[in-house]
């Protein structure tokens, strides 16, 4: 497939640009002097095309009406051509041999000068003398700004040589066209400096542009006129360009007005002048802004945004590479899986067992043999018995063994004796299976943390420039001084980081004006004294609601502790958990199950594991205890960002949502925790709104009130605005209906969202 050829124009725009400056930098004096050659080879030695440029450097003296160079211009384009062409022929990099070039083709101007005009050699010497200065001079900014382009900050002898180049190609503007073209073009560069550099740019390179208006007039005035259009629309540009453009024409004016200091001041002056803040005024903002962030980056500290991701990109493999260690080995608990002894084996070993032993070490054995079908028969029947009931005796055996069979009480004990180990085997291999998914599921869930947290480690530190400097000029206008400040993360997960003086500052006020600075509602996390005298501030973004809770609770009449325990806790920066358990019966042992419940709950869920594997690990952990430990379980986990809310219920009574338009009930009918290793619990979603009230409890209560309906109609009654209040309430009138007596642990949650004020 043939590529469809495009029109090169940056390559174009190139030589264009070559054009101009070799036309300029020849009339650097009043006469046309060859100093155009500067530009030629310093083009040449930054790899332009030697054929093109030759053609373009004579063409530039013929443009200048310099016909008496053309024979110097001929000479020298030839000697340069065909030695950088055999540079780029052999792939060779120019070096210090670039001056002795430049000193030889001055030495043909030496000889032959031109041949048009009269030019002593005192002259042609002096000019052959500031051409290699010119030479070097542009070569070394040519690369600063041809070949290193804005991908790094220039050295000190790449600013000072585009400086001279800066004076050089002013005067020659000047005397090609005229002063007040340069000066209508400082204009424009004075306001673009102000807008894109940091303060204090502008104002020395507004007063370098000057040079060149002084060095034209032989008056040093100029640059003081320059310098203070520097110094105006720096003091105006953080406020508005536009205004900055309109101040430098009225600075240039009342300059004039007041001091007089050009000789022969017109309308011409202020238009050239207005003409450059015009065209200031019309780029557009957004490549401006573009050039800016570029520009800004050569100041940044790099080092330490790039040693942070690289860091963060090998903890994240890390975390992924030990993340596949724990899936391998939750899928090898439950993979590899140990073959089951299943029942109809076990009756064939077990009669095996019994024929091989007892009935073959009897010494009437001979005697059965006659019967052996009888008493093989009979066996297995009461093999099937023994499986049914779990122990044999005499009266277990059938007529037709009983009567063949010698010592029946050898037989009953040996098949005891075995069905015993069987019953063993069976319990054995069950703690077995359920220890082994316990295990194959915690590792899951291992698994999954290390996952999310590789995600979260692994996400780069983003360049903000702009953003940055937004926020950290608000807040110096503001009085808090920053010394360093950095934003990294997305929207939904925004940070800030901060390094002030360490000195009393409002952190309300550092807080608010950060929020509206970024347009995100941000709080104060973490504060940290680094040095005595250097303080660390973390932002991160804040949630859009909150949460009030209270507590009502009476413990059963004599019982040393209730066997209610409660939780409310922050799982998350933007999530919390709210949870009620109830541990059969009451007293110490009760109180210990609900606690151990609670603690794992919080526990996992704070490690980040999945709200089902949590609960089902729970009750996995409780089912494979010895002792009969159950609990009833209310569990709400609230998004504090989306306000919704997740239940799950293990045998716990009805829940509430009360709220101004009514009341909604949170319902549950599956078996407590503990009973059952594969219990699945009663899980709902709902979402919350500002306001709304979540009302818990347990089967005390619950019980004294008789049904829903009657709580729904209660709770109706109620103002739902102070979650205490209405804990208290229902605790007192659920007493009431009881008479007083507490016949069980009685607890009532309740949580109120409520949004928060920006």
């Amino acid at each position: 497939m043939i590529k469809k050829q495009y029109f090169d124009y940056v390559n174009v725009l190139k030589y264009v640009v070559i054009a101009a400056l070799c036309v300029v930098f020849n009339n650097l004096e009043k006469t046309v002097m060859p100093y155009s050659y500067a530009v030629y080879v310093s083009a040449l030695a930054l790899g332009s095309n030697p054929f093109f440029t030759s053609i373009i450097y004579i063409g530039a003296f013929a443009l200048s009406s310099s016909f008496g160079l053309l024979g110097f211009a001929g000479i020298t384009a030839l000697f340069n051509a065909i030695v950088f062409f055999i540079y780029r022929k052999t792939n060779s990099n120019v070096k210090y041999e670039f001056l002795l070039y430049v000193v030889m083709s001055c030495a043909v101007f030496l000889l032959l000068g031109d041949t048009s005009a009269h030019i002593g050699f005192n002259k042609r010497l002096t000019v052959s003398a500031f051409t290699v200065i010119i030479s070097v001079v542009t070569f070394i900014g040519g690369k600063a700004v041809a070949v290193k382009g804005l991908k790094c900050k220039p050295e000190r002898e790449e600013l000072a040589a585009m400086v001279l180049f800066t004076v050089l190609l002013g005067l020659g503007i000047s005397n090609l066209l005229s002063p007040l073209v340069w000066k209508g073009i400082s204009v424009l560069f004075v306001l673009l400096c102000c807008y894109l550099f940091r303060t204090g740019v502008a104002t020395v390179f507004s007063a370098i542009l000057g040079i060149s208006l002084s060095v034209f007039y032989g008056d040093v005035d100029y640059v003081a006129i320059f310098l203070l259009w520097g110094l105006t629309a720096e003091s105006l540009m953080k406020v508005s360009r536009y205004l900055a453009a309109v101040a430098v024409i009225a600075c240039d004016f009342l300059t004039q007005y007041f001091f007089a200091v050009y000789i022969n001041y017109d309308y011409y002056h202020l238009c050239a002048v207005a003409a450059g803040a015009a065209a200031f005024c019309l780029i557009p903002a957004k490549p401006l802004l573009r050039l800016k962030e570029k520009l800004y980056s050569f100041r940044e500290k790099q080092l330490v945004r790039q040693s942070i991701n690289r860091n963060r990109t090998l903890v994240s493999n890390r975390l992924f590479e030990i993340s596949g260690v724990f899936t391998e080995m939750s899928n090898a608990f439950s993979v590899f899986k140990k073959t089951e002894l299943t029942e109809e084996l076990a009756k064939k070993t077990i009669f095996k067992s019994v024929m091989g032993t007892v009935c073959a070490d009897c010494k009437s054995c001979a005697l059965c043999k006659e019967k052996r079908k009888a008493v093989s028969v009979g066996i297995m029947k009461m093999i099937d018995i023994g499986f049914a009931k779990g122990k044999l005796t005499l009266i277990d055996m059938p007529k037709s063994l009983s009567e063949a069979c010698v010592h029946p009480n050898s037989v009953i004990f040996g098949l005891n004796k075995l069905l015993a180990d069987y019953r063993r085997y069976v319990a054995e291999n069950s703690h077995v299976k359920a220890n082994r998914a316990l295990l194959a599921d915690e590792m899951s869930g291992v698994a999954d943390i290390l996952r999310s947290l590789a995600v979260e480690s692994g996400a780069q530190l983003k360049y903000q420039s702009r953003i940055e400097r937004m926020v950290s000029d608000r807040l110096m206008k503001n009085g808090i001084n920053v010394l360093e400040l950095l934003i990294y993360g997305e929207q939904t997960n925004l940070s800030v980081g901060i390094i002030i003086p360490s000195k009393i500052i409002s952190f309300d006020n550092l807080q608010k004006i950060v929020s509206d600075t970024l347009k995100i509602p941000m709080c104060v996390t973490e504060k940290i004294n680094i040095t005595e005298d250097k303080l660390y501030v973390h932002l991160k973004r804040s949630v859009s609601f909150d949460a009030v809770f209270g507590l009502s609770k009476a413990k059963k009449e004599n019982s040393p502790v209730s066997g209610d325990t409660h939780s409310v806790t922050r799982i998350s920066e933007d999530k919390f958990l709210v949870a009620l358990s109830d541990g059969m019966g009451s007293g110490a042992q009760a109180e210990t199950v609900a606690s151990a419940s609670l603690s794992l709950i919080e526990s996992f869920y704070k490690a980040g594991l999945n709200g089902n594997l949590v609960l089902d690990t729970v009750n996995k952990f409780m089912s494979v205890n010895t002792e009969e430990s159950f609990t009833a379980l209310d569990v709400g986990v609230i998004n504090l960002n989306s306000c919704r809310a997740d239940f799950i219920k293990y045998g716990a009574p009805y829940g509430f949502i009360i709220n101004d338009n009514g009341i909604r009930i949170v319902e549950g009918n599956s078996l407590p925790l503990g009973i059952l290793d594969d219990l699945k619990p009663t899980v709902c979603t709902s979402a919350l709104a500002d306001g709304d009230v979540l009302l818990m409890l347990t089967d005390g209560i619950s019980d004294a009130f008789g049904s829903s309906g009657d709580i729904i109609d209660f709770l109706r009654k109620l103002p739902a605005k102070n979650p205490q209040t209405l804990t208290d309430t229902v605790l007192s009138k659920a007493l009431e209906l009881t008479g007083g007596e507490k016949k069980d642990d009685m607890t009532a949650l309740a949580v109120r969202i409520f949004k928060k004020v920006s």
